[in-house]
């Protein structure tokens, strides 16, 4: 104990200029910048959308596997398709699931880019 008063900042036994100079070296490690995060819609506008989806899918079934190829690799040529996650930044989607979906191409694509 030290009569009542505590420590403040890093307790440690190496000098402050040994401390900051480690955490210097560091500092990507310890804390790493941010990779550039991807903005998806929000939780309402992703709700509306597969609200929407739905009903295609319960009105209109499925597509064959050759226009769910066609749509996929269109969503794959699009700047608004994040690669890592497979969705679209635009209406949030997980597109190998969309692309399946049969209905109005330009009900289901935000972007209006499946021709079929």
């Amino acid at each position: 104990m030290s009569a009542g008063v505590l420590p403040s900042g890093p307790v440690s036994g190496w000098p402050k200029e040994r401390h900051e100079a480690l955490e210097e070296k560091y500092r990507d490690h310890l804390m790493p910048k941010p990779q550039n995060p991807v903005n998806f819609p929000s939780a309402g506008q992703m709700a509306k959308g597969l609200i929407k989806t739905v009903g295609q899918a319960v009105t209109n079934g499925s597509v064959s596997k050759e226009i769910r190829e066609e749509r996929y690799d269109t969503c794959k040529a699009c700047p608004a398709f994040d690669a890592d996650s497979e969705r679209c930044k635009k209406c949030g989607c997980f597109m190998k699931a969309k692309t399946w979906v049969g209905g109005k191409p330009e009900t289901l694509c935000p972007l209006n880019k499946w021709k079929r």
